[in-house]
């Protein structure tokens, strides 16, 4: 009877590893659904980052194109990176303008 036993007890411990297991992988699709739903919003939120630092720029040149008093050095630096690269974009049109023409 001790076999009996023995094995009822083995059997009921493997019950219980089978349930534990379930319950291990249910939490495991869980947090893959929840690995998902977070990336998809980091996703969303490096998406809008990087549409806010456009939208900076674009108001940085729009700002270093007006004339202001109030101008801090790293304005007057960047308006004239900005007028630089203006001036560059001028002298690729007209060498383009010149290769038409020629």
């Amino acid at each position: 009877m001790a076999l009996e036993q023995y094995i009822q007890r083995i059997e009921e411990k493997l019950h219980l590893l089978v349930k534990k297991i379930q319950q291990v992988q249910a939490e495991n699709v869980m947090l893959r659904e929840e690995v998902t739903v977070q990336q998809q919003a980091l996703h969303q939120q490096q998406q809008s980052i990087e549409h806010l630092e456009e939208k900076l720029h674009l108001m940085k040149i729009a700002a270093s194109t007006q004339n202001s008093p109030n101008v801090s050095s790293e304005d007057d630096a960047f308006r004239k990176e900005v007028r630089g690269k203006i001036n560059e974009y001028i002298k690729e049109i007209d060498r383009c303008i010149a290769l038409l023409n020629g």
